[in-house]
Formats: C-alpha cells, sequence, structure tokens
C-alpha cells in the first residue's frame, strides 16, 4: 500500500539480492515500514546473522 515505494520495487530488490534475507509485510503501514514493529525485527534478524547487540549505557 506504500505510494511512495511501491511493492513491486521492493520484491524485485529482495528477489535479486543473494545474501541472507528475509521479508515482512506490513500491508496497511504505509511508507513507515512497520515502524517499531520492523525495529524488533531487523534487531532479531542481524542478531540471528551473529551481530552482538550494543552495550547500553
Amino acid at each position: 500500500m506504500d505510494d511512495i515505494c511501491p511493492p513491486s520495487t521492493v520484491y524485485a530488490a529482495y528477489n535479486r539480492y543473494a545474501g541472507p534475507k528475509e521479508m515482512r509485510v506490513w500491508p496497511y503501514n504505509n511508507h513507515e515500514g512497520g515502524s517499531t514493529f520492523q525495529l524488533r525485527e531487523q534487531l532479531a534478524f542481524l542478531q540471528a546473522q551473529g551481530w552482538a547487540a550494543p552495550a547500553s549505557h
């Protein structure tokens, strides 16, 4: 439903990328792309790839 970055462009980039990937679809979030829900997904993905979370101060 994103009128700035149509889903077809995102799917094309996703299908072209050969590295590790996952996609979450937020069908009614327009250009916000999942907002804080997406941030949690991104952090979980990075952790699964072996990236450590930065130390909090």
